[in-house]
């Protein structure tokens, strides 16, 4: 295995795909940065007190895993790649490689555990809130990035091409089958709630029905936001652990297709870092208030919330808590 691969780590890289790759990587570190630093600052911040909720520390967590892809591999791949391009000498790879799998090793975990978070919500909204308090979520990031910063130092040991290769198998490669077996029991559960809410809205329009109305199509807005993060992950993860496989496994390719592979396969996974915020926060109406409040781009007032906005328990104002 990886023969080809191994015989080409002397072999330089083809100058033209040096310099793309570096631009590449400065144009997504422009990006990656600012949009996941803000998902940060709106949580921290909080101007309307309702983002302190379990789905929000485990998307501050993944747009962490985000920001060490933009303040750290990005700025060090641009720098490497352009030595790279001046055939120069290229020192400390280890630097941009650890910091790649611990972001890699973060963004998979953080998204089984927000896969599992959206699950319960959808299937099990009543026992959500005691499945997935805020004091048993923070313990579930603090061991994921236990596993994240502990498992890439198996790197310094194997090299980048055989870890990258038994990472592609396990961790990305069992997420994905979580994820698609997780996805078919949203597909159920939300054709249920829709049911529900036909129901509720044919029967009398009590304000516990409204606020029960309110609460699922929430919960709906935030798992299809999920999903489209979700959908994300699988296109650019699954190209990048096709090439992985070519990369190890190809006996006919040459160098210079190696090369591509390797970068290619690199500026894959780090584009969904980039798009990230984008996807989920901006189309959520808690986090685009937020966003709008810390850049000042108009005044907000809090009397002007949507009515699907959530307190600061995490619940819709006005529904009653089943779970008590």
């Amino acid at each position: 295995m990886a023969v080809v691969a191994n015989s080409c780590e002397g072999v330089p890289a083809p100058t033209a795909l040096s310099f793309i790759t570096a631009s590449l990587s400065l144009i997504l570190a422009i990006v990656t940065v600012p949009g996941n630093f803000l998902v940060c600052l709106a949580v921290l911040k909080d101007p309307y007190k309702r983002l302190k909720s379990p789905f929000t520390f485990f998307v501050v967590s993944l747009a962490v895993s985000d920001l060490i892809v933009g303040m750290v591999t990005e700025p060090i791949s641009v720098w490497l790649h352009f030595r790279e391009g001046f055939s120069l000498k290229i020192n400390y790879n280890w630097l941009v490689h650890m910091s790649y799998f611990i972001s890699c090793t973060a963004s998979v975990l953080n998204l089984a555990a927000l896969t599992e978070d959206r699950f319960t919500a959808i299937t099990y909204p009543l026992q959500y809130r005691a499945r997935f308090g805020t004091k048993r979520a923070a313990g579930i990031v603090a061991l994921i990035w236990f596993v994240s910063c502990s498992l890439p130092f198996v790197y310094l040991e194997s090299g980048y091409l055989l870890y990258a290769f038994v990472f592609a198998n396990t961790a990305i490669a069992l997420t994905f089958v979580i994820f698609l077996v997780t996805y078919v029991g949203f597909l159920r559960s939300m054709r249920a709630q829709v049911s529900e809410l036909e129901m509720v809205r044919n029967s009398s329009q009590t304000e516990e029905n409204r606020a029960r109305a309110r609460t699922a199509a929430n919960e709906r807005n935030v798992t299809k936001a999920f999903i489209l993060m979700l959908g994300l992950f699988l296109c650019c993860y699954t190209p990048s652990c096709v090439m992985i496989y070519v990369m190890n496994l190809c006996s006919s390719c040459s160098c210079d297709a190696i090369h591509v592979l390797r970068d290619l396969q690199f500026v894959f996974v780090l584009g969904s870092s980039a798009l990230n915020p984008f996807l989920y926060a901006w189309r959520l109406p808690n986090f685009r208030k937020a966003f709008v409040r810390i850049l000042r781009w108009g005044k907000v007032n809090e009397e002007t919330a949507p009515a699907n906005t959530l307190d600061s328990a995490g619940r819709i104002p006005g529904t009653v808590d089943r779970s008590a």
